[in-house]
């Protein structure tokens, strides 16, 4: 029939066919295949017997045993992706920087092997071996030949590459070997021309354009300023606008883009018999006031937000990955878009809502949720904070900070210290174990008995996590001989950066103290520092001159003297008198002198015991102590004491750090408690919403870049603040707690141009269909300027004048007559206009995943309103909840959902990719969910004797499509029903021929498609 196969073939003019695959954070259609293709975006016609034709030569390259075909044919063809430059400059380029670059870069005039490894020409031409990457094929690579070792064995010194660097070169090979074409010097950049910086459009500020009428432009008088602006690029073009839609179309559009469910029956009489000149500015405001307002703008922002009801750990959470209380943060996006919250607003709650005063209500506090709902990493904390900057960056200010997270960003004026400074707000900040109530029946039953149960294992944790904690500082500093002597005597481990250990017993050293006394050590062994000076002096010797006679007593003669005391160019007496006492013969016996001396004075502090009467004077058998001598050695013991009790010290951590300095099996018994409080509040009915909050934590952390993104190497210092590129006035350390509140007030500052336009951009994006701004979520110098860019600047001072109201702007869009054109096709505007960049008509456009499912729910009869609560599998056929509560697995995503495009919850989304795969029609033939409601849709009309076939035809078409059959459709619905039963009845789960008429209506392009 007609109407089944434009379920298959027929797609909307201008639509685009793309092949997609698995990358970084993008969601695969079907599996996920490291050899799959970047997106490519083609023109529908030629380009699918492009696809195909590209199709059927992967399957033969596949069956040949030659997977390298098909992705290295493609990814030349390709736009060179982002992303993958993005995984270049974050992964590869540090690497080869560091490791390759003393002998294969332009830094040395003879590059050895006449192989250079910081540019793309370097590498593909190679050596005198040959090509070093051979882009698509790993196998073929030499590069990956001498870092697995397998010949000549690369780098020749230092340590090896580690498993997962091997992985990162490996990926970037087979994904095409992109980069930039640039050096890879491993140096900062010299520094960035700010106030030339700020000349690029997006970071001037936002100044309301004046439109005026054109001159012979359309005469109609409801010609908003916003449909003035767009008329004046139409008619420079020699364009106009269309004309405005028909009114059913008007209301089935406004519905679905404002609540994402299709009109009532009522709704559409009610609009279609309303002739007043109120009657469309009445839909909207009711639209906007709906509860369901709520429901589908919540979904679009959760994009954003990378929202999921799961942790991504699989192997480490199994079954209970599930976060009980994700959906709190949903719930609170829903109610601040229907109380239509201040954009403002809304951002320092999601930012800092702990820290707004007066305190907000308990709900508000859901708002955190904003930043703890992402991926754990392994509890790789670093990663953690990267996830959280590159959300808040992307998703507010349409930036890409995370670039500068190993170096200066490449494009952008973003330096490392604004990556820091940024850093240093958020590792000031905790996830607290106990998590604040937000809601809740008090005296519902079972309440008080779940949390009676978890009070009771909070206090576990808390008893196992304080215990851990003082044991491992105790420790850590009773065992400083044990780890100076590491130091001393091997080589860094890269162990000692490692993020966990899976074997480390009790007694073995803690690889990050190890590294952090590594570090220490190093930079006090100066001439000057009292303390550490002979230890530089020392171990600066060769081990064999340590042991020959009379060299170390020369070496603690000549310290000698030096004035005794604390300060630079003194030396500490009791480090002298210790050395002096024993000298040392190796290097490990002058880490251990260090480490007694360190060890005893500790003890000897905490057990307040008083210090011997040195330097005392005696007068008859009268001791008379000398003043200055006492000050001498309690200064001497205070700093000597500083060197394992202060924040400073190698041997001190923060509190929140204790899991990462646990044994194996101790980190394995707190992380069972603590998961033990999300396994009993998953299983209980009753479990009391708690909000996903994070605060300040005790000690704020005092950032340092850290040196090629890597934490063991750190830096300078730099404050907790905001980006140079966005202070124009100067800037300003963060001078509230860790700055998050300091944070969300730069962010929607009035001076900040960045902030209004990547909302307004993203509100017209799901309004019209597509953005001003190709890439929402960045605005740097690598996004093509808007060709709407006074439109855009309009709606961005619009959106402020308004006081940041979402609903207010949307409103203003909705009324407008560009809004109400009419989406047909004029081949004299496409052949002028081809991408619809000057708004000569409204895109036509596919329901996406949420409103295709919740409109078959709707039209069925079967769609339960109740807003908010805990999460629903989606997939239940028999499940009548609205999709937005479904439970949204990150590291399982459903293939219904990917199928449809949902967006990858594992990274900030700034829109979902636009596919037509033969999935989503495979869905709408075999899926059980589809089948129940195609059933609920037969259910609801009359049937039986006396029903003609024409009567119960019409009832069908006005309740899924709210029109009239014509005569050719009633004609072949008839004759489908009338047709003989081929073999017999349906047998039981198949549908009837009613139900199949249902299920063809259901699928068809009419339901589908929104003009």
């Amino acid at each position: 029939m007609p109407c089944l196969r434009s379920a298959f073939h027929s797609l909307p003019q201008g639509s685009r066919l793309q092949v997609s695959r698995c990358r970084g954070t993008s969601i695969p259609p079907a599996t996920k295949d490291p050899g799959e293709t970047p997106p490519v975006s083609l023109p529908t016609g030629g380009g699918c017997r492009w696809f195909w034709r590209t199709a059927f030569q992967g399957v033969f390259a596949l069956l040949l045993g030659l997977p390298g075909l098909l992705p290295c044919g493609v990814v030349q063809a390709a736009e060179t992706a982002p992303e993958e430059i993005e995984f270049y400059e974050s992964k590869i380029r540090p690497l080869l920087a560091e490791r390759c670059g003393a002998c294969h870069s332009g830094k040395t005039t003879n590059p050895k092997a006449g192989l250079r490894l910081d540019l793309p020409a370097g590498w593909l031409t190679g050596g005198t071996s040959g090509p070093a990457v051979v882009p698509g094929m790993p196998a073929k690579s030499l590069l990956l030949t001498a870092v697995r070792r397998l010949g000549p064995a690369m780098p020749p010194e230092g340590p090896p590459l580690t498993e997962s660097q091997i992985a990162d070169l490996t990926r970037w090979i087979e994904r095409g070997a992109q980069a930039p074409e640039r050096p890879v010097t491993g140096q900062a950049t010299t520094g960035f021309d700010f106030q030339q910086a700020r000349s690029w459009w997006s970071l001037q500020p936002v100044v309301a354009p004046v439109p005026t009428q054109p001159v012979g432009a359309d005469p109609r008088s409801d010609l908003s300023p916003l449909d003035r602006l767009v008329q004046g690029g139409l008619q420079r073009a020699g364009l106009s606008l269309a004309p405005e839609a028909d009114k059913p179309t008007l209301l089935r559009r406004a519905t679905f883009v404002l609540t994402g469910l299709p009109p009532t029956a009522e709704e559409l009489a009610d609009f279609l018999a309303d002739d007043s000149p109120e009657a469309w500015t009445r839909v909207v405001d009711r639209l906007l006031s709906s509860p369901q307002y709520g429901e589908r703008w919540a979904r679009h922002w959760l994009d954003v937000a990378r929202y999921a009801d799961t942790k991504d750990g699989v192997l480490m959470y199994g079954d209970n990955r599930i976060r009980p209380y994700a959906y709190t943060y949903r719930d609170y996006v829903v109610r601040a878009f229907n109380e239509d919250l201040p954009f403002d607003r809304f951002v320092h709650e999601q930012l800092a809502a702990d820290q707004l005063q007066p305190a907000v209500e308990p709900w508000r506090l859901g708002a955190l949720g904003f930043l703890t709902l992402g991926r754990m990493f392994d509890n790789n904390i670093h990663d953690v904070i990267d996830d959280r900057i590159d959300t808040v960056t992307r998703g507010l200010l349409g930036l890409t900070v995370a670039c500068a997270r190993c170096h200066d960003h490449k494009y952008d004026a973003i330096t490392q210290a604004d990556y820091y400074g940024l850093y240093g707000v958020f590792a000031s900040s905790e996830v607290p174990l106990e998590l604040p109530r937000i809601g809740g029946e008090e005296g519902q039953p079972g309440v008080s008995e779940f949390e009676a149960e978890l009070a009771g294992k909070q206090q576990g944790v808390r008893e196992f996590l304080d215990g851990q904690y003082k044991l491992l500082l105790e420790t850590a500093r009773a065992r400083v001989g044990d780890y100076l002597v590491r130091v001393a005597t091997t080589p860094p481990d890269p162990l000692e950066t490692a993020i966990f250990f899976l074997s480390l017993a009790p007694e073995d050293l803690r690889p990050p103290v190890v590294a952090r006394w590594r570090r220490y050590v190093a930079a006090r062994a100066v001439p000057d520092d009292p303390v550490f000076s002979l230890w530089g002096r020392l171990l600066n010797l060769e081990e064999g001159a340590l042991a020959a006679p009379g060299v170390v007593e020369e070496q603690l003669r000549q310290v000698g003297e030096r004035p005794a005391g604390t300060q630079a160019g003194e030396v500490n007496p009791l480090v002298l008198a210790a050395l002096q006492a024993a000298p040392p013969r190796t290097r490990a016996e002058v880490a251990q002198r260090y480490g007694d001396l360190l060890k005893r004075v500790w003890q000897e502090a905490t057990a307040a015991v008083p210090a011997a009467d040195a330097g005392a004077e005696r007068v008859g058998d009268v001791v008379a102590p000398d003043p200055a001598q006492v000050a001498l050695e309690r200064g001497a013991r205070e700093q000597l004491l500083e060197v394992l009790m202060s924040r400073e010290s190698p041997a001190w951590f923060p509190r929140g750090q204790t899991r990462r300095h646990m044994s194996r099996t101790e980190t394995d018994a707190f992380g069972g408690k603590v998961n033990e409080l999300d396994v009993i509040a998953v299983k209980s009915a009753v479990a009391p919403p708690r909000a996903m909050v994070l605060h300040d934590t005790p000690e704020l952390h005092d950032p340092r870049i850290f040196l090629r993104g890597n934490p063991a190497r750190p830096g300078d210092g730099v404050p907790r603040r905001f980006l140079e590129l966005l202070s124009p006035g100067g800037l300003k350390p963060f001078g509230r707690g860790g700055g998050r509140l300091d944070l969300a007030e730069a962010i929607t500052h009035p001076e900040n141009p960045l902030t209004a336009r990547v909302l307004v951009n993203r509100i017209w994006m799901q309004l019209v269909g597509e953005p001003l701004v190709g890439s929402p979520s960045d605005f740097g110098t690598r996004s093509t300027p808007p060709v709407q860019r006074e439109l855009l600047d309009y709606l961005a001072s619009r959106l402020l004048r308004g006081g940041w109201s979402m609903k207010g702007l949307q409103r203003e869009i909705l009324l407008s007559a560009t809004w109400r054109q009419s989406s047909a096709d004029r081949l004299e505007a496409r052949a002028r206009d081809p991408e619809n960049t000057l708004l000569w008509r409204m895109p036509r456009r596919r329901l996406d995943l949420e409103s295709m499912r919740d409109t078959l729910l709707a039209v069925s009869g079967r769609l339960e309103q109740r807003v908010g609560g805990r999460p629903i599998d989606a997939l239940n056929p028999l499940e009548a909840r609205r999709t937005v509560y479904g439970l949204v697995d990150r590291q399982n995503v459903p293939g219904l959902f990917r199928a449809f495009d949902f967006a990858s919850p594992d990274a900030s989304a700034e829109r979902r990719p636009q596919t037509t795969v033969p999935q989503q029609a495979l869905f709408a033939l075999n899926s059980p969910f589809l089948f129940e409601q195609c059933r609920a849709v037969a259910r609801r009309l009359p049937s039986g004797p006396g029903v003609e076939n024409d009567g119960w035809i019409r009832g069908l078409f006005d309740t899924v499509l709210r029109r009239a059959p014509d005569a050719d459709e009633l004609a072949d619905a008839r004759a489908f029903l009338e047709a003989p039963a081929e073999g017999g009845e349906p047998l039981p789960g198949q549908l009837s021929r009613h139900e199949q008429l249902v299920q063809v209506l259901l699928m068809s392009n009419e339901l589908m498609f929104v003009d």
